[in-house]
């Protein structure tokens, strides 16, 4: 300040301002998915007494005319409330006493007014109506609209009180009516395609603890009562349900829950509220299993808290299925998205536990690894009994997440020191957290032991009928062709030598069972010469069939632009045929960005450029070539795939076509094998003799001990059509390691790292 201003006597005082973007960055920071935001505005129904919540979406495909709608029977508010308490951020009325409502003395879940932010999120357009109740007596209520659009366009929240943004009138309420809130979400803000309403509505179907997991076990499943018979999944000082129904749009697919307890093979249950310190765990065999293994007594263990007083305190219920899952094709679909074992803080989940991919128990991982040392050293101190023989292989016996349907059930008087993360996903990774994951996972490796030893008999008959098969030396598997060969050449060899010695007899016996190599492997030969003569005329065709490609392109795009000009230009046209003609736009702008990928990736390929000169290929950008080939296919899936290889990493001179071909044929079975919601990685580093590229993915794991199997040709495991990726023929591996062979590298299977099912290696060697 200039010493005029100070004389001046000017006495404004400087202030804080906030930029009103905060609601937007706020949002994105606290509320990490749709899902969430959902979740949260439902928990605050439940902070406010309510018994049912109703959330009802219509049109969620179209931006402008589609909604969702929260509705509960809760307390309500007043005008008085709502600009206190939901208009106030980080409202200080949840932090105050010993945070619990006033009707049922349920212990509050929201926190630091996430729910608006949530509501933002969500939609442009906010809408409450709400009447509340005071000594039994209705009194009033309140009438709100929030116009998110009007408020963004202000640079600071001083300057909102000056609009329409905010209107909140007092509502007048009739004798007999019924408290509760309705908030209405308007002008989406993101059109909900096909693979994003399936996705959230799996996530929206766990909200809230599924009842096979909550209810008393049928006797079906267990004969009596295990460590309790329904567990606390609340800290409430009343036993008011709450139930959350799920409409219109919103509605959940069929009801399997039950499909997954009649799978069961074994249940598992923790007791970790003792006021004692201890834990208890429980292993038990289904009716199921009974009966085909005569094994009756359920399994008692029980420790010392690892948290000791400070917890966290929870109980948990655990089913196991052995077996693939049998019934209906949508049965065994669904069941592969709903196993896991999940989390539940005041039984609301939080994610991500338990999600497809998730692997926060490291089941996936250590199964893959197949080795004793994977299961934890509690379980071992619990129950060493399968550790007095060489012969028992516990770990062998370790099941992947998708054979466990569970749920962990947390309060937060139980489990105070559990801290959410700021996007409302996840707790942090500290001591509390560890404590949790120990416990579970113990039950989990307790459970492998028990299994362990109720099947040893039958996992020793199973070895003395597989050591029967094998006497003799019988190989379990045909050499393959390139074997035969190698084996062929060392007869040769062979035979010079003998020549060379003057020993005529040995040199002629090795030269018969080189003809006898070339005769089993003319067949063979022919199959191959056979094999090229059709994928080159494929080839030939393929050339051609790019020019039609970019036709089609050209096409595509001046149905776009026809399209759009006639929207902008035509004034006459009525708001619905207005919007009709954009979804049909979009959908050709989504048709030519297909379009676009598969040109791109066959003038690559098929180009007169593409095979002229060798060259040095930049490896990150060319996976990147073929990730873009198979992106449809991966979204449609919902599949990430992650590009790690450092951007100037090179290969040796290669054709560029040879190198995009590697790779697509890699990410074309790692989709396929990755499952819904899967990961695939590539990563990449330079070594002395060359580099050396990892592609791995989650999902089905591939047998390192029989893994060269799928390098022979029409060895697909894939029976499915898919209109992106076609249908195995078994040749992507085939042709890639004959590409490859051809620069003196090696492709094969190998260990994966951790949170992976499968992983593919190539190795320059030059």
């Amino acid at each position: 300040m200039s010493n005029e201003e100070s004389e001046s006597g000017d006495k404004t005082k400087p202030r804080f301002s906030v930029d009103t973007h905060v609601f937007r960055e706020l949002g994105e920071l606290l509320v990490g998915r749709d899902s969430t935001a959902l979740v949260e505005l439902i928990k605050n129904s439940y902070d406010a007494d309510a018994t049912e919540v109703v959330v009802y979406g219509e049109r969620l495909d179209d931006l402008e005319n589609g909604l969702i709608r929260v509705a509960d029977d809760g307390v309500g508010m007043s005008a008085k409330a709502f600009t206190e308490g939901f208009l106030r951020i980080a409202a200080r009325t949840k932090d105050t006493g010993d945070r619990r409502s006033t009707r049922f003395r349920r212990r509050y879940t929201g926190a630091k007014g996430i729910g608006r932010l949530a509501a933002h999120k969500l939609a442009r357009l906010l809408e409450v109506e709400s009447l509340a109740s005071a000594n039994g007596k209705f009194a009033t209520g309140v009438s709100a609209r929030i116009d998110w659009d009007i408020i963004e366009k202000k640079e600071t929240l001083d300057e909102i009180a000056s609009t329409d943004a905010i209107k909140v009138e007092n509502l007048d309420s009739a004798a007999k009516a019924k408290s509760g809130t309705t908030i209405t979400l308007r002008r989406l803000r993101k059109r909900w395609t096909k693979t994003e309403h399936g996705r959230f509505l799996e996530e929206a179907q766990t909200f809230e603890v599924p009842s096979p997991l909550l209810d008393p076990l049928p006797k079906t499943a267990v004969s009596r009562e295990l460590l309790f018979k329904t567990p606390r999944i609340r800290d409430a000082k009343t036993d008011a349900e709450f139930v959350v129904k799920l409409e219109g749009e919103l509605a959940p697919p069929d009801d399997y829950w039950a499909a997954m307890v009649a799978a069961a093979n074994w249940v598992i249950e923790i007791d970790a509220i003792s006021k004692s310190g201890s834990v208890l765990f429980c292993i038990a065999p289904t009716m199921r299993t009974i009966e085909e293994l005569g094994e009756t007594d359920a399994r008692r263990f029980h420790m010392r808290h690892p948290g000791g007083d400070a917890g966290p305190k929870f109980q948990a219920r655990i089913l196991l299925r052995t077996g693939a899952m049998r019934g209906k094709e949508t049965v065994r679909s669904w069941s592969g998205r709903a196993s896991g074992i999940r989390v539940f803080m005041e039984g609301f989940r939080v994610l991500p536990y338990g999600e497809p991919g998730n692997d926060w128990l490291k089941l996936d991982r250590d199964s893959a690894e197949r080795t004793d040392e994977v299961l934890n050293k509690e379980s071992k101190a619990l129950f060493p009994a399968m550790d007095s023989s060489s012969d028992d292989r516990p770990g062998l016996l370790l099941l992947p997440n998708k054979h466990y349907f569970g749920a962990v059930f947390l309060t937060q008087l139980g489990a105070p020191s559990l801290k959410l993360l700021v996007n409302r996903e996840g707790f942090v990774p500290d001591s509390a957290y560890e404590h949790l994951v120990t416990l579970v996972r113990t039950s989990i490796d307790l459970t492998t032991r028990v299994r362990a030893a109720a099947t040893a008999s039958h996992r020793q008959h199973r070895s003395v009928i597989r050591s029967k098969s094998s006497q003799g030396g019988e190989r379990s598997e045909p050499p393959s062709f390139v074997e035969m060969l190698q084996e062929a050449a060392q007869h040769a060899s062979a035979a010079r030598r003998f020549i060379a010695a003057g020993d005529t007899s040995r040199a002629a016996g090795a030269i018969d069972r080189v003809l006898e190599q070339v005769r089993e492997n003319s067949d063979e030969i022919v199959d191959e010469r056979a094999m090229l003569r059709v994928l080159a005329s494929v080839g030939t065709q393929l050339s051609s069939f790019v020019h039609e490609l970019n036709g089609l392109l050209g096409m595509a795009e001046a149905i776009e632009k026809a399209l759009l000009n006639t929207i902008e230009e035509t004034d006459n046209l009525q708001r619905a045929t207005k919007t009709r003609l954009r979804e049909v736009a979009r959908s050709v702008a989504d048709l030519r960005r297909h379009l676009e990928r598969h040109a791109s990736y066959l003038v690559d390929v098929v180009s007169a450029d593409a095979r002229r000169r060798r060259s040095r290929q930049p490896l990150h950008s060319r996976f990147e070539a073929a990730a873009r080939l198979v992106q449809t296919a991966a979204d449609r899936r919902g599949i990430k795939i992650v590009n790690s290889i450092p951007e100037d990493l090179k290969s040796p001179p290669m054709f560029p076509a040879e190198v995009t071909t590697v790779f697509a044929n890699l990410l074309t079975n790692a989709i396929k094998a990755a499952g819904e919601r899967g990961r695939i990685k590539a990563s990449a580093q330079e070594r002395l003799r060359g580099p050396v590229i990892r592609v791995e993915n989650s999902g089905r794991i591939v047998k390192l001990s029989t893994s060269e199997r799928w390098f022979r040709p029409f060895e697909s495991s894939t029976t499915e059509v898919d209109t992106v990726l076609g249908q195995g023929m078994g040749l992507g591996l085939t042709i890639t390691r004959s590409i490859l062979e051809e620069y003196g590298a090696t492709i094969r299977f190998v260990n994966p790292s951790g949170g992976y099912a499968t992983a593919l290696e190539i190795a320059f060697n030059g």
